[in-house]
């Protein structure tokens, strides 16, 4: 008895000891979040989502898995990861859950799938399961709202087809076998489905893609003639896509042994094809593409440790990272996940996982200064909200040049002014807590001296409420 005794102490002080390690953690996680809001020079594509969404846990390794699962599972080869609202999770009496989504991860080297089945809790598929129910090597995972989920069991040589009532994956069918003809595979990698519940599955041994219907039969296949590459990444969107701001039908197809992106309409024809060599990049690894609200495509490179962006026409924008464990650093990134309605991006790596929110970046570029008129560039790496405001050497205000709400598309913008002052009323100025510099004369220009651009952007996604990315330029007329 004794023996039970001093086993029951031991463990409450281990639980004691976890307890306090956590609360360190969410501190330091907290300071470091502070520090990040308030330095304009950090990277803003992505930014962290705040500390009352997290407690601080926006990134997720061997600790926090075991504060939640114990020894029961551990992360092994993090690949394909999926992210959706469940239509069981809503209520329709609160309209404050609807950011509360599941989020499914392939731990490829323990052959499972970890998951949230609650916000506050997780379950593991595929360690309690029997027989054909197993998974061997999986990759790529996707799933609907509805609770249809389908993994690219790889090394089974098929997609397997499971179902999630609310916060339990169940097993519901496998799709294919190994094999060479139509509707079998060959380590097949990624899967992915549309609005209308086709399920489109990169078959990386026979070097093409297979697209069945929601029954599971086969509807039929592509490879651009034969020129697909081992294809592995696949992304989708279609006109029926329920949170979207632009409306597109394209398929995204990523051949790994040429390191292409090829955009295919939904129909299997290639419309565009882009070499990561033409944009810099001839050393790439890319892994999973995912399209966001305004199916701009995100995607992992695990060699650079970093994630691509390029708008639905496949024009490069920016790449978000670079290699270590520190903030806005990745170990070779793999799967990735977007809920496009509110911008909760999750991004699996060798060590774990982590959750952004959609952010915005700027430069400042070109100013031209001209008798009749100032013009500059500004570069953006997310559709935003722009304002553009000119102010005098003490930061007191000029002029509004761009007015807030100014929606601009991500990519490179020209900004005019006619180097005349305004003259706004005080409620303006104080709402914008600016002064208004002593130059000021309607309809006069202004004279010769020091100014200051002052540009402020906010991206259109959850993140718009919390965070701005502010960015000054001095200048002389």
């Amino acid at each position: 008895m004794w023996h039970l005794k001093y086993m029951n102490i031991l463990k409450n002080r281990i639980f004691k000891f976890l307890i306090r390690l956590l609360l360190i953690f969410l501190i330091f996680s907290s300071i470091s979040i502070s520090l990040y809001a308030d330095d304009n020079e950090d990277p803003t594509t992505f930014v962290f989502p705040t500390y009352y969404h997290t407690y601080g846990i926006r990134k997720a390794g061997a600790f926090e898995l075991f504060l939640f699962m114990g020894f029961r599972v551990n992360f092994s080869k993090p690949e394909g990861l999926a992210c959706v609202r469940l239509d069981s999770w809503e209520d329709p009496e609160d309209p404050h859950d609807d950011d509360e989504v599941t989020v499914y991860g392939v731990n490829s080297g323990e052959n499972n799938i970890i998951y949230n089945k609650s916000m506050l809790g997780l379950d593991v598929y595929g360690i309690d399961e029997e027989n054909e129910q197993l998974l061997k090597n999986p990759h790529g995972i996707c799933a609907n709202s509805r609770g249809d989920v389908y993994v690219a069991d790889t090394g089974n040589h098929r997609v397997v087809r499971l179902f999630n009532p609310g916060n339990q994956l169940q097993f519901v069918t496998a799709i294919g076998r190994q094999g060479l003809d139509s509707g079998q595979f060959i380590s097949p990698e990624q899967v992915v489905i549309d609005n209308s519940g086709n399920i489109y599955v990169t078959d990386t041994g026979n070097n093409r893609v297979q697209v069945f219907d929601e029954n599971n039969k086969l509807r039929f296949q592509f490879s651009n003639e034969g020129n697909l590459t081992r294809p592995t990444g696949i992304a989708v969107t279609d006109s029926i896509q329920r949170h979207q701001g632009r409306v597109d039908n394209f398929v995204i197809v990523i051949d790994s042994n040429d390191q292409r992106i090829n955009k295919f309409s939904l129909k299997g024809k290639l419309e565009k094809r882009l070499s990561m060599s033409s944009i810099g990049y001839p050393n790439a690894a890319l892994e999973y593409p995912c399209l966001d609200y305004y199916n701009q495509l995100l995607i992992t490179d695990s060699y650079n440790h970093c994630i691509h962006k390029f708008d639905h026409e496949l024009n490069y924008i920016t790449s978000f990272g670079s290699k270590g464990d520190d903030d806005f650093q990745f170990l070779v990134p793999k799967g990735i996940a977007i809920y496009r309605r509110f911008g909760q991006l999750f991004i699996a790596e060798s060590t774990g996982a982590q959750y952004y929110w959609i952010g915005t970046d700027f430069s400042i570029n070109n100013i031209i200064v001209l008798p009749n008129f100032l013009k500059f560039k500004i570069n953006i790496t997310e559709p935003s909200l722009i304002t553009a405001d000119i102010l005098d050497n003490n930061g007191n205000f000029v002029a509004r040049i761009s007015n807030r709400r100014s929606f601009r598309i991500a990519g490179e913008h020209e900004i005019i002014w006619n180097r005349r002052m305004s003259n706004q009323n005080l409620k303006f100025l104080e709402k914008n807590e600016y002064t208004q510099s002593s130059i000021c004369k309607p309809l006069k220009s202004v004279p010769s001296g020091e100014y200051l651009i002052k540009i402020v952007g906010e991206a259109t996604y959850s993140s718009r409420t919390y965070f701005q990315k502010t960015k000054e330029k001095k200048f002389k007329l």
